[in-house]
């Protein structure tokens, strides 16, 4: 991290941290080429039993590092770490997954491009993938409950280099004034993890804050390497009962009705494909968090070894 300058916006990097030592040392690594002078890295860390803690301690020191006694998931831990740095005074709170690689000029690109009303996201490429997307912002069908165009494993389209306005952004890495917060109040955490981000910047952006990609700013995503991969049944329990679960509460009744209708519906290709494919664990874990929703079991309900 370069010497701080005062005359530049203060940006806390906060990021939730549970037993990620297979690719803590990347996350580091990469922070410590960043060019932006005025920053501060915040772990909060979710109980990890790996020593990836330590290492966050030896590899970055000047880091703040916050110690859960459990597993608060996404929401939670990250509500700890933007009370703090809320307290601390940060104009911007930067949303960072430590299962990423950030390039040197991201922070200065998503800073040039913020303001007081304005939330800033970079362009995400899959780690390891040359070229390829991530599908970390772009435009959200809140019909459906899907982004609309989807990038994920794709090449950038025409125009993508060009900074704009969107609708959505995950919170893989999203830079946000602080005084979203204290607008529109913490993460929900009825999520626990997956579909908080959508929720989040649903509200901010009903409260008259911005959103804009700056593909100037390069960050590559090791994709949901801390919930066991992209589809397992972990991921697939949760982000199943949270899709419904953010539906629900950002629709009118009648939407939300014609929501469920196609979701269900489409569940039954899924059910189909999972026995197809010898994936049985994956149907469980879908028809699981199904019916958690419908039983108004939300929050933490099960860990990543519950499914292994």
């Amino acid at each position: 991290m370069a010497a701080q300058d005062r005359n530049l916006p203060s940006v806390a990097i906060l990021t939730i941290n549970y037993n990620s030592r297979p690719y803590i040392e990347d996350f580091l690594a990469s922070l410590q080429t960043v060019a932006y002078p005025n920053y501060r890295l915040v772990v909060v860390d979710n109980a990890s039993d790996d020593g990836s803690p330590e290492e966050v301690s030896r590899l970055f020191p000047q880091t703040v590092l916050m110690r859960n006694g459990e597993n608060l998931g996404v929401t939670g831990g990250h509500n700890v770490g933007i009370r703090y740095c809320l307290e601390q005074g940060f104009d911007h709170i930067l949303f960072l997954n430590n299962d990423t690689v950030v390039s040197q000029e991201f922070l200065d690109r998503l800073v040039e491009s913020a303001d007081a009303r304005t939330m800033v996201a970079p362009k995400t490429y899959l780690y390891g993938q040359p070229g390829l997307l991530d599908d970390t912002v772009g435009d959200f069908d809140w019909w459906r409950g899907v982004w609309r165009g989807w990038l994920y494993g794709k090449p950038e389209p025409p125009g993508f280099e060009r900074p704009r306005k969107v609708n959505m952004a995950s919170l893989c890495c999203l830079l946000v004034p602080a005084a979203v917060f204290r607008d529109v109040g913490l993460m929900d955490e009825r999520f626990f993890m997956y579909y908080d981000d959508f929720d989040f910047v649903a509200r901010a952006r009903a409260a008259g804050y911005r959103l804009r990609l700056n593909p100037a700013a390069v960050i590559h995503h090791r994709k949901a390497a801390s919930s066991g991969g992209v589809e397992s049944p972990f991921k697939v329990y949760y982000a199943s009962r949270n899709r419904l679960y953010l539906m629900r509460k950002h629709s009118s009744r009648l939407r939300f009705a014609l929501f469920l209708a196609y979701f269900l519906t489409t569940r039954f290709g899924y059910l189909v494909s999972y026995l197809a494919r010898g994936q049985g664990r994956q149907l469980r874990a879908m028809l699981m968090g199904i019916a958690d929703f419908f039983r108004g079991r939300l929050g933490r309900t099960y860990e990543l070894a519950h499914f292994r």
